[in-house]
């Protein structure tokens, strides 16, 4: 089960507290996995993460556009690579192509890559020219 971990803050005050909000969604995703609980309360688990996925890219690409980050194409476009790979995990998961551990997987895996890698670049830029 994923738990939030201080190894994951960054040291910006928005994309720590929107992480943190993913961490508890993929939380609630696997305690519904734990607790045995119907295929629609997980559905609708994962739908809010599509949608919180959405706002947050959002967010962070404003956060972007404000500093001025020279990578700023880049990292958006990885957004929608994540958003559309999510929405297909999703998707697969709704048509019982994938179970529900495959898609615990791949969220865990999902949202640690992100922000051990991009994210952690973006930050670092921030706070140097903030």
């Amino acid at each position: 089960m994923v738990k939030w971990d201080y190894t994951y803050e960054l040291g910006h005050k928005v994309i720590d507290a929107e992480h943190r909000i993913f961490v508890r969604l993929i939380a609630d995703f696997q305690e519904a996995i734990t607790a045995g609980a119907p295929k629609e309360k997980k559905i609708r688990v994962l739908n809010i993460i599509v949608k919180f996925a959405e706002f947050h890219f959002v967010s962070e690409e404003e956060i972007m556009t404000e500093y001025e980050y020279p990578e700023q194409t880049q990292h958006a476009h990885l957004h929608n690579i994540l958003l559309r790979e999510i929405k297909e995990i999703f998707t697969q998961f709704q048509q019982e192509i994938l179970g529900e551990n495959d898609v615990s997987e791949f969220l865990n895996n999902w949202f640690l890559l992100h922000i051990s890698k991009q994210d952690r670049k973006l930050v670092g830029y921030v706070g140097k020219t903030s």
